[in-house]
């Protein structure tokens, strides 16, 4: 067991579907290597290309391919380490004015 997994998912797939394959990379992992009981890291790639690049030549590292998708590679679970990609959910998003300031304005 590693003290931490580090699973990558792509952004272009729904929520749901994204659930679903970390999921499915969860389950490969844990048939290949055991459960993991530490903490679990989730990143997230643009696209499937951009998944493929990210596969670590070292390591311990399970792919996942989705079959309701053509088998395409949806996510991968990995023991390597930190990776400089967004965390899953933590994309940035547009400033909101605060209500204060628009009633100022007003």
């Amino acid at each position: 067991m590693c003290e931490r997994l580090y699973f990558v998912t792509r952004s272009d797939l729904s929520e749901g579907r994204r659930a679903a394959q970390l999921i499915h990379a969860m389950d490969e992992w844990s048939s290949q290597y055991g459960p993991q009981k530490g903490t679990v890291i989730v990143y997230e790639a643009a696209s499937e290309a951009e998944l493929l690049e990210l596969l670590p030549s070292e390591g311990q590292t399970v792919l996942w391919r989705e079959p309701d998708l053509d088998n395409q590679a949806t996510a991968f679970a990995t023991d390597v380490g930190r990776m400089e990609l967004p965390l899953l959910g933590r994309r940035k998003r547009p400033r909101r004015r605060s209500r204060r300031f628009d009633q100022r304005a007003a």
